[in-house]
């Protein structure tokens, strides 16, 4: 049994008006599934873009803010009728707040088999460290012999 789902109902529809008075349907946008990790290097985004390539993708680092976009053209041809059209395409854009431990300066972005990973290093100050606790033998040696 199939589960109705309403808003599928209200976009097939509004496809096949489009397709009947022959109008273009208009370029939408959508916004790619991403998984965020964080560990002890950083903040890792990956994002599902297939069909993107890099020359279509733009990512910008600015004011603790992140923001990856792109475009996936829908491929129209004529002479050839579309009975469906699921795959999202137009324009997409993700904006991610960056808290101010992770330094956006330092944004390397890969994008393989469709899928992008950005990876956002912790900046120098937030990074963890180990302290080396001093003793002041030379001081309490010479408050003794006083």
């Amino acid at each position: 049994m199939m589960r109705f789902d309403p808003f599928r109902e209200i976009e097939e529809l509004t496809q096949r008006m489009d397709r009947a008075f022959g109008q273009a349907a208009a370029p939408t946008r959508f916004a790619p599934p991403v998984d965020v990790h964080e560990d002890e290097h950083g903040l890792e985004l990956t994002l599902d873009l297939p069909g993107v390539t890099p020359d279509q993708l733009q990512i910008e680092a600015e004011n603790q803010t992140l923001t990856v976009q792109a475009t996936r053209a829908y491929d129209r041809r004529e002479g050839r009728t579309a009975h469906r059209v699921e795959r999202a395409h137009g324009t997409l854009a993700r904006t991610f707040s960056v808290p101010a431990k992770y330094d956006l300066t330092k944004v390397e972005a890969d994008l393989q088999h469709g899928t992008l990973t950005i990876k956002v290093p912790r900046s120098e100050a937030a990074q963890k460290r180990t302290i080396t606790v001093r003793t002041n033998n030379v001081l309490d040696s010479e408050t003794a012999s006083a």
